[in-house]
């Protein structure tokens, strides 16, 4: 957890009336202002990031790339570079770009020939969360053919429960341009049912302007709002041996990416998708 965040008293501000009396008190905190639960108490914020700085905090994120850890999704070579991840008036830049012809692209688990570079940030070794409210206030790019994919994901600090998808994985809102106004929750765990564990009715007519994608996450279910409001929830049942909460019981981080799709299928990058495409991001935040 951040030092000092969550220690950070709530204030107190009073709305007065037209008489000039006290009409109502609003308490905000370093996430904003406090959002109560279902039951009456209060959300304490546990991490925030504004993207205010001029660069990216080392103290916050860890950027991905796939020369250090193998980690790939499609045709992506994700990288450090500026031109992928970059901070611009208070906004988080992803951004997916096709590169001038194919580059060898370095992998610990196994080199692999691309044409295709995107951005990668995650909180994993600074912020992880067992349970809470999680949330980004994004835009998507505005590609609406095949070949882009990216979103706000969730993946456990540790694999207690094995190796994936046996630990657990959310995924907030996941987006592929060959179906622009699908921006999908999931979770993905052994049991998982293709049919049930999707969100498949969160669409927003238009993902290139700005809209919050938030889930809440606790041990009786897991739900996804688009803008406040509720689009999906979900119990997951996992197989045995385990029993739910299993394996949405431990520590999470936050994961932000862009990239492109694989070289077949219904979302596959090809020369004509339109790149550069960059993903947006206002904040990340998480309360407890």
């Amino acid at each position: 957890m951040l030092v000092g965040l969550a220690a950070l008293a709530p204030l107190q501000v009073a709305a007065t009336g037209g008489g000039g009396t006290a009409a109502a008190s609003v308490a905000y905190d370093a996430c904003g202002v406090v959002l109560t639960k279902a039951d009456g108490s209060s959300w304490t914020c546990a991490f925030v990031d504004n993207f205010d700085a001029r660069s990216l905090d080392p103290n916050k994120w860890g950027i991905q790339q796939t020369a250090s850890t193998g980690f790939r999704t499609g045709q992506t070579c994700f990288t450090g570079s500026t031109k992928n991840i970059s901070l611009s008036r208070g906004e988080l830049l992803l951004t997916a770009r096709a590169e001038k012809g194919q580059f060898l692209c370095k992998s610990p688990s196994g080199d692999f020939s691309t044409t295709y570079t995107g951005g990668m940030i995650g909180t994993r070794g600074r912020f992880s969360q067992t349970y809470g409210r999680f949330e980004v206030r994004a835009k998507y790019p505005t590609a609406r053919s095949a070949g882009v994919h990216g979103g706000f994901w969730m993946y456990p600090k540790t694999h207690t429960y094995g190796q994936w998808p046996a630990s657990g994985e959310i995924d907030v809102a996941e987006w592929w341009s060959n179906d622009p106004t699908l921006v999908l929750p999931s979770l993905h765990y052994n049991g998982r049912d293709y049919t049930v564990d999707s969100g498949w009715n969160c669409r927003v007519t238009d993902v290139s302007s700005y809209h919050t994608y938030t889930v809440e996450w606790l041990p009786t279910a897991i739900s996804f709002f688009i803008d406040g409001s509720l689009c999906f929830t979900r119990t997951p049942t996992p197989d045995s041996p385990l029993v739910a909460p299993q394996p949405f019981d431990h520590p999470f981080s936050m994961i932000l990416n862009m990239g492109v799709g694989t070289a077949g299928g219904t979302n596959a990058v090809t020369a004509s998708t339109p790149l550069p495409a960059t993903y947006t991001v206002d904040y990340a935040k998480a309360w407890r």
